[in-house]
């Protein structure tokens, strides 16, 4: 038996922290809250004591939609983000630099641009990477994760040229002259490009550095939205090790796309069913892709971006993803559906509702994924069926700007709904979609109730929500989000020891102070995971 104490803390109440009490820990689990340990904790000779000194104990966070295999590989790749690179010359000198040192395979990779964020206000070209690497591979891919650049070796050597057919669900963007590729490939048009795959070596190094993150931002349980054969080989063993510092929560890649494999015919195939696995890693079902992003315009909507024609990509017809997810679920397989546009929300309900299982899409608490601009219709069947909206209200501090040039002042309100997904009742957690945007949930907290975006602009004041009810979507709402209501998200009698230590109350702050909080301690089953 392992007992913690946690002494003189002041413990999370929902919208408010009790006086200094006593949190006792057993095996990684609370056993009790008072104003002090029992005897038996006190007496028990391998006990530990952390004096918290009134400090506050908030649940830790949970990341309901993210890519911590995608952050992994990342932090190992060229960094092209706005606030690394700001200018097309600054991803030029970010590749130059990786060409002096390349890679054994000797493809250049990298991630994060965001052309709406550089000085020149227009997206890359290869012939800007052919300037500075015209002997290397090099692929670079949009912050949204939907749109790749790739030089003229890339292409070259991946069999991409004019005569290249744009495949169903994607596009090679062309040069209107002469028809040869820009370097822009959109959606599925990323599948064409021949990139070697990570050795597992370098993808466990790569999650050692995103592990050490996650503990930075207070997040101790991870959504894997895109969990392939590779990813399940990482968290296993890392598991069977006792390396893991983040409980993981896979959704396997149901179907061949974004260059990933399928998982769901061998899913079916041997007996994988959701709730596989242990407090550390455990299935939670099949994700499901139909649309692109809203910054690179191929997010599905139903009426044209701004000063566009452009109305977005769907990848499926409406008989294939039905026939799929249902599938899905007759196997015992939680759906989690990429619905991004109002367009691809509506096929993604469509979908579920035509399964003709509507009742197995309420028990397993079916998903839509980030479910930024429902219509009223949409949020009428997601109230109506226990549907779950996981939010991607990150973007809103991250990105919004973007968001609010393509889409306009009147759709922004009704971006990431937050009020309205409270009043209505549906279940909305918080994410981030790391490494799309940062993983640290307190930017998208102070998003959720500022609606502010990181320069500063009001992006609506519509869809703003108290501190504790957006606390609620990184916590307890998130934690439901995964049937772990009761052990997760929550400091009570029976939950997991998951928790940071905070120096000051986020309820006592001015609500711009919210964005610069950081844990000074995080603790996973009662254990330390933070340098702090």
């Amino acid at each position: 038996m392992t007992v913690r104490i946690f002494a003189n803390a002041r413990v999370f109440e929902g919208d408010s922290f009790s006086p200094p009490r006593t949190v006792t820990v057993v095996d990684g689990r609370v056993r009790s809250i008072d104003e002090a340990a029992p005897d038996w904790a006190r007496a028990d000779p391998d006990s530990r004591t952390v004096d918290l000194a009134g400090q506050y104990l908030l649940p830790d966070f949970i990341e309901s939609h993210g890519h911590p295999a995608m952050l992994a590989r990342t932090l190992l790749e060229v960094d092209v983000t706005p606030q690394s690179a700001g200018s097309i010359a600054a991803i030029q000198d970010a590749v130059a630099a990786a060409v002096q040192d390349p890679p054994a395979d000797g493809w250049i990779r990298g991630a994060g641009w965001l052309e709406g964020y550089l000085d020149d206000r227009r997206v890359p070209t290869r012939q800007d990477l052919d300037a500075v690497a015209p002997d290397h591979p090099v692929v670079l891919i949009r912050g949204c994760r939907h749109i790749a650049l790739a030089n003229s070796k890339a292409l070259e050597l991946s069999g991409i040229d004019a005569s290249t057919a744009d495949p169903a669900g994607g596009r090679l963007v062309r040069d209107p002259d002469t028809g040869e590729p820009t370097g822009i490939l959109q959606e599925a048009a990323q599948d064409l490009l021949q990139i070697p795959a990570y050795t597992p070596e370098m993808l466990e190094r790569g999650f050692a550095l995103a592990q050490a993150k996650f503990a930075e931002w207070g997040v101790t349980t991870v959504n894997d939205m895109s969990t392939g054969s590779a990813e399940m080989r990482l968290y296993t063993a890392l598991n069977r090790a006792d390396r893991l510092g983040v409980r993981v929560r896979p959704w396997l890649w149901a179907l061949d796309q974004m260059g990933m494999k399928g998982l769901l015919p061998a899913a079916v195939g041997a007996g994988i069913t959701s709730g596989l696995g242990d407090d550390m890693v455990r299935i939670q079902g099949m994700k499901f892709v139909l649309d692109g992003g809203v910054g690179g315009q191929t997010a599905a909507l139903t009426c044209p971006y701004e000063h566009s024609d452009e109305t977005g990509i769907l990848y499926y017809d409406d008989e294939e993803i039905t026939a799929a997810v249902r599938r899905a679920l007759e196997h015992g397989l939680r759906p989690a559906i990429h619905g991004i546009g109002d367009a691809a929300i509506d096929q993604a309900l469509r979908a579920l509702e035509r399964t003709g299982l509507m009742g197995r899409v309420e028990e397993m608490r079916a998903r839509i994924e980030h479910c930024t601009l429902p219509s009223d219709e949409n949020l009428d069947a997601l109230a109506r069926h226990g549907i779950i909206a996981a939010s991607s209200v990150g973007f809103v501090y991250h990105i919004g700007d973007s968001y609010l040039d393509v889409l306009g002042a009147e759709r922004m309100e009704r971006v990431y709904p937050h009020r309205t997904f409270i009043d209505r009742g549906i279940v909305a957690p918080g994410n981030s979609d790391v490494p799309v945007t940062n993983g640290n949930p307190w930017e998208g907290i102070y998003g959720a109730v500022t609606r502010k975006s990181s320069s500063g602009q009001v992006l609506d004041t519509v869809q703003n929500i108290t501190v504790a009810e957006a606390l609620a979507a990184y916590t307890s709402l998130a934690a439901y989000a995964t049937f772990e209501e009761d052990t997760l998200g929550t400091i009570a009698v029976g939950a997991h020891a998951d928790f940071g230590v905070y120096e000051r109350s986020p309820f006592e702050v001015d609500v711009e102070e919210l964005k610069d909080f950081t844990p000074v301690g995080v603790y996973l089953a009662g254990e330390p995971v933070s340098p702090n």
